[in-house]
């Protein structure tokens, strides 16, 4: 009788140790959640260098699409985004703009080739649109908002399979 009970207080010591390590185990994940707010998603934020996701895509080639269209080549010879910063994506789309030293915020830099009129660009009254057949745009990673265009005659200075793997789009 005498070995029976001792078991029954081992047990119930144990189960009480064990109630308490589980309950303070969840009072830390408590307190650690409060302070940490959401864990970030996988592949939520593109990385400069990093392929463009698939999950992007679609937004993509909807938004190059549309650009496309409105700037009169509803069907680009050949469309390609790729995931870069702010900064570098200008030297390709826009050389010679600028924005403040060191923008590091990430976009993607979508890069075509047709038969393209500026039908968005502003000139002085008067003055002829600009055309060009290569058309590029710079866009926001986090938002999908569009920053930057550019229209050039020639090929880009800086070629976007110098910025990162280039994923061609269907749009």
């Amino acid at each position: 009788m005498q070995l029976r009970t001792t078991f029954s207080r081992a047990a119930r010591t144990r189960r009480g140790i064990a109630g308490l390590l589980v309950g303070a185990a969840a009072v830390g994940l408590g307190v650690y959640a409060a302070f940490a707010g959401a864990p970030a998603q996988a592949g939520s934020v593109p990385a400069p260098g990093l392929a463009v996701s698939l999950s992007a895509v679609p937004r993509l080639d909807s938004i190059a699409a549309g650009f496309a269209r409105v700037n009169g080549d509803a069907r680009p010879r050949w469309t390609d985004a790729v995931v870069t910063t702010h900064a570098k994506a200008l030297d390709s789309a826009t050389p010679g703009d600028t924005e403040r030293t060191g923008n590091t915020a990430v976009v993607y830099l979508i890069t075509m080739a047709g038969h393209f009129t500026g039908y968005g660009a502003s000139v002085p009254p008067g003055a002829r649109l600009p055309t060009g057949t290569y058309l590029s745009v710079v866009i926001n990673a986090r938002t999908f908002a569009i920053m930057d265009w550019g229209l050039s005659g020639s090929a880009p200075r800086v070629s976007p399979a110098s910025l990162g793997p280039v994923r061609y789009l269907h749009p």
